[in-house]
C-alpha cells in the first residue's frame, strides 16, 4: 500500500539578492500568512530538482529562468510583465525584472487567496478568483508605461500609500516636479527604492532650477517672456541647468528619466517660430550630459497647448522628432463627454497633433507617452466627473495606435473660500477614476475592474454603478467649457468675462442638482458632522461614495446660484 504524503508547508525560493527581489519574498510571506498559510524562505543554493514533500514557490527573473537550460524554460515575456509556470507542487513566479516579479508575487496572492487593493491602505481577502493552472500563464501590461504625475502634493504620507497601492495594481512610474522632489525625497525615496519603480523629475520647474543655481552663481532671475526664451538663446545658463540636473540625479539614483517643461504660459506668434525645436535640442543637449555622467537616465520633452497655443503642441514645418530622446504629449482643455476622435474641431486637430508625434517618434526609434488628467482637480473642478468609461475607452483607443505610455496627472483643488468645501474629500473622489485607470493600463479587463470594485456595495452594487454610469455622462459635460471660459472654469463665473453670454452653463448646473436631488441620500447630514478632508478612512467605501454625491449637489447649486446672480448684475449694468 502507498502512503499518502501530506503537503503541510510552502517553502518559497529566491533566485538573486536584488532589493526587489528581497522585497517581494517579504511580501509574499506575509501575504500568506495574513491568508492562513505558513511558508519557509530560502536562495537558490536550497533548491533541488524537484521535491514531492513541499508546495515550492520560485521567484526568478526570466533571463535566470531561460539560464536553467531546459527548452521548456524559452518563454518570453513583453515590458515589464511576468509568468507563472506550474509544474507538480512548484509555481515558478518569472518576472523580467526584479520588479515584475513583485508585480507577479501580487497577482498569484490576489488569484490564489482572493486579495484585492481597491482603495488605499486597505486590503481585503475575498473568494479566490482560480488557482494558478498547471503550465504557463503570460501576463504582460497594456502599456510600457504607467503611473502618476504629482506637482504640487507634498503630503509624504499620502504619497507612501499611494506608491504602495499603485504597484500593487500595476504602476511603474512616479513624476515629481523638481520642487516637490526636493520636499519630500527623503520621505519616498525607501518606498520607491525597494519596489524598483521609475521615477521621473521635471514639470514645471524651470523656476526652481534657477533659483536654485542662483544660490551657488552670480545668476539673475529671468521674467516670464526670458523663460520661453532660455532654450533658445541664453546657452551659458542652459549649461548650469543642465549642471544642477546631472547633480540631481548623481545625488538620488532612483531617478531614471528627466522631462523638464517650459513655463506654463502660451507663446505668441512672435515667439512661437523655433520654439519646439529650440526646446528639443536642449533636452538632446541633457542626455548628452547626463550619458556623459555616465547616468543611465532618459529624457524626454513635451508637447503641449500651454495657455491653450498650438503653437506648442503641434509639430512646426515638418520639423523631425528628436532621435535622441522621447516626447511626451498633453493636450488640456479636452471634452471628457466624448473619446479623442470626436469630431469637435479642437479635438480633431488635437488627435491629428497626436497622431502626428507619435508617427514621428516612431519613426526615429523613440517612444511618445501621454498625459491624462483623469484625477486633475483643477481641469475636472470640485464638479468632479467619475470618468469610468471615459477611461476605458481612451486607454483601448490610445493602445490601438500603439502609444507607449499613459500618466495620470494628480491635481488637488484650488479651493476657494467657501466654508461648506473646506472639508471636500479630493483624495478619495478622484481615486476611483484613479483605480480604473491603473487597472486598465496595467491590462486588466473592464468588467473585471468594475465588478470588484462595486462588490463591496454588495446589494447595492448595480444600483451604485448604473448610478455612477448617469453621473459620467450628465457631469462630465461641463469640460467641454474649459476652453471657452479659459483660464476660468464653469465653477469660476466670478473670472468669467460677459458670463450673461453664457446662459446654458447655470441651467446646465440645474439640471446637475436637479438630478441628484431626485436621489433620496438622507443618511448625509448625520455623516457629514464628523467628516473631515481627510478622514475618508473612518467611512465605508458606500458613506463615502454619498459624501461624494452631496458634494457635487452643493458644488452644482452653489454655482448655478452665483453664475445665475453675476450674469444678471451684468445684465443691468
Amino acid at each position: 500500500m502507498v502512503r499518502k504524503v501530506e503537503i503541510i508547508i510552502t517553502n518559497i525560493i529566491y533566485w538573486d539578492n536584488h532589493e526587489t527581489t528581497l522585497f517581494a519574498v517579504e511580501e509574499l510571506r506575509r501575504l500568506m500568512r495574513e491568508a492562513g498559510y505558513e511558508s519557509t524562505i530560502g536562495n537558490r543554493a536550497v533548491f533541488i530538482e524537484s521535491d514531492e514533500y513541499h508546495n515550492r514557490i520560485i521567484l526568478i527573473t526570466a533571463n535566470d529562468y531561460r539560464a536553467l537550460g531546459n527548452k521548456a524554460n524559452l518563454i518570453t515575456i513583453k515590458d515589464d510583465g511576468f509568468a507563472f509556470v506550474r509544474v507538480d507542487n512548484d509555481v515558478w513566479i518569472i518576472g523580467n525584472e526584479p520588479r515584475s516579479i513583485l508585480y507577479g508575487v501580487y497577482g498569484y496572492c490576489r488569484n490564489q487567496f482572493g486579495y484585492r487593493w481597491i482603495e488605499l491602505d486597505k486590503e481585503s481577502i475575498v473568494k479566490p478568483m482560480s488557482a494558478v493552472k498547471a503550465g504557463l500563464t503570460i501576463r504582460e501590461p497594456l502599456f510600457a508605461r504607467r503611473g502618476n504625475i504629482l506637482e504640487t502634493i507634498n503630503d509624504p504620507e499620502y504619497i507612501d500609500s499611494l506608491i504602495d497601492w499603485g504597484v500593487k495594481n500595476g504602476h511603474n512610474e512616479y513624476f515629481f516636479t523638481f520642487f516637490l522632489w526636493d520636499d519630500i525625497k527623503s520621505y519616498v525615496t525607501p518606498a520607491l527604492q525597494k519596489r524598483g519603480v521609475h521615477v521621473t523629475l521635471g514639470g514645471h520647474s524651470l523656476s526652481y532650477l534657477l533659483k536654485e543655481i542662483q544660490k551657488d552663481a552670480d545668476v539673475n532671475m529671468l521674467g516670464q517672456d526670458e523663460k520661453l526664451k532660455f532654450f533658445a538663446e541664453n546657452t551659458h545658463l542652459q549649461d548650469k541647468v543642465i549642471d544642477k540636473i546631472v547633480a540631481i540625479c548623481l545625488e538620488n539614483k532612483v531617478v531614471t528619466r528627466i522631462s523638464l517643461w517650459p513655463e506654463d504660459i502660451g507663446i505668441d506668434e512672435k515667439n512661437a517660430r523655433g520654439f519646439l525645436p529650440t526646446y528639443i535640442r536642449f533636452t538632446e543637449k541633457l542626455k548628452v550630459a547626463l550619458n556623459g555622467a555616465r547616468l543611465k537616465v532618459e529624457v524626454e520633452y513635451i508637447v503641449y497647448n500651454a495657455g491653450l497655443s498650438w503653437n506648442m503642441l503641434e509639430r512646426e514645418h515638418q520639423k523631425e522628432a528628436s532621435d535622441r530622446v522621447d516626447a511626451l504629449y498633453a493636450y488640456w482643455g479636452r471634452d471628457y463627454s466624448s473619446g479623442i476622435d470626436a469630431d469637435e474641431p479642437r479635438q480633431v486637430r488635437a488627435y491629428r497633433a497626436l497622431r502626428d508625434w507619435n508617427e514621428e517618434t516612431r519613426k526615429q526609434a523613440r517612444s511618445l507617452t501621454v498625459l491624462e488628467y483623469y484625477s486633475d482637480h483643477f481641469m475636472l473642478s470640485e464638479l468632479f466627473p467619475p470618468l469610468l468609461t471615459r477611461i476605458q475607452q481612451d486607454l483601448l483607443e490610445y493602445k490601438q495606435l500603439s502609444i507607449n505610455g499613459v500618466l495620470n496627472l494628480i491635481v488637488p483643488t484650488h479651493q476657494k473660500q467657501l466654508e461648506r468645501m473646506t472639508n471636500y474629500p479630493w483624495k478619495w473622489i478622484h481615486h476611483l477614476n484613479n483605480y480604473v485607470y491603473t487597472r486598465v493600463a496595467w491590462g486588466e479587463k473592464y468588467e473585471v475592474v468594475v465588478e470588484e470594485y462595486f462588490a463591496i456595495f454588495n446589494e447595492d452594487k448595480v444600483k451604485l454603478h448604473n448610478m455612477l454610469v448617469e453621473l459620467e455622462k450628465l457631469i462630465s459635460q461641463h469640460t467641454k467649457w474649459n476652453v471657452p471660459l479659459f483660464p476660468a472654469r464653469v465653477v469660476d463665473p466670478e473670472k468669467v468675462y460677459e458670463p450673461a453670454k453664457h446662459v446654458m452653463i447655470p441651467a446646465y448646473l440645474g439640471e446637475v442638482a436637479d438630478w441628484l436631488s431626485a436621489w433620496n441620500l438622507p443618511e448625509i447630514e448625520s455623516l457629514l458632522a464628523i467628516q473631515t478632508r481627510d478622514n475618508y478612512h473612518a467611512f465605508t467605501t458606500k458613506e463615502m461614495m454619498l459624501i461624494y454625491f452631496y458634494y457635487l449637489k452643493k458644488t452644482a447649486e452653489t454655482y448655478k446660484d452665483e453664475w445665475t446672480l453675476i450674469g444678471g448684475l451684468n445684465d443691468g449694468l
